[in-house]
């Protein structure tokens, strides 16, 4: 195992989110998730691994579904797993009035990142959502928020952080040499 800092974790996150195919402000909401998910968990890697893999086949919230929450009818079932990321910036930009609470959803995939993003507002996952692919989750609301602990590292097993780091790369600029004549790099020499 590798033990990495907290802000390492949300670093290589935030990249391989935005590697998967995230927007870079939902990029950065899932690296402050996943270093949520470190300090209380030693599988953050496996997490951000699934997320990252798995991006492409959530749906994202549709307006008609997110105005029956704001109403507080029952949610339906969608042929694919709802994005817990996209869902959870839907509720946290636009909060659900506390008439509309509590909230089922259902099939949310990896409900895991949903209780991250949700941890340090007014609402929360009622029950703890483990690793599981899918499930329903009730969104409540909380009437005290998380404090971020610290002092904590994050564990990653070295096949899981190569396949992060992967997703990682493909936010990198390809090498060329127009880029290093243009200043890119160190050049051959940088003793800057």
């Amino acid at each position: 195992m590798i033990e990495l800092s907290l802000n390492e974790v949300e670093t290589l996150s935030t990249k391989a989110a935005r590697g998967a195919g995230f927007s870079w402000g939902l990029a950065e909401d899932i690296g402050r998730a996943a270093r949520r998910i470190a300090i209380e968990d030693d599988n953050w890697g496996v997490a951000m691994l699934s997320l990252a893999e798995n991006a492409q086949s959530f749906d994202p919230p549709d307006p008609a579904r997110a105005a029956r929450w704001r109403k507080g009818e029952p949610d339906r079932l969608a042929e694919r797993p709802l994005c817990p990321i996209r869902t959870a910036a839907l509720l946290l930009d636009d909060p659900l009035p506390a008439s509309a609470l509590p909230l089922t959803i259902i099939n949310v995939g990896l409900p895991i990142w949903l209780d991250a993003m949700l941890r340090r507002s007014a609402m929360r996952v009622a029950r703890p959502v483990g690793p599981a692919a899918h499930a329903d989750v009730v969104v409540e609301h909380r009437a005290d928020i998380d404090q971020s602990a610290t002092g904590r590292r994050g564990a990653i097993d070295e096949r899981t952080l190569a396949a992060l780091n992967s997703f990682a790369a493909r936010t990198y600029v390809p090498e060329s040499e127009r880029s290093r004549v243009r200043g890119a790099g160190g050049g051959r020499v940088d003793d800057e």
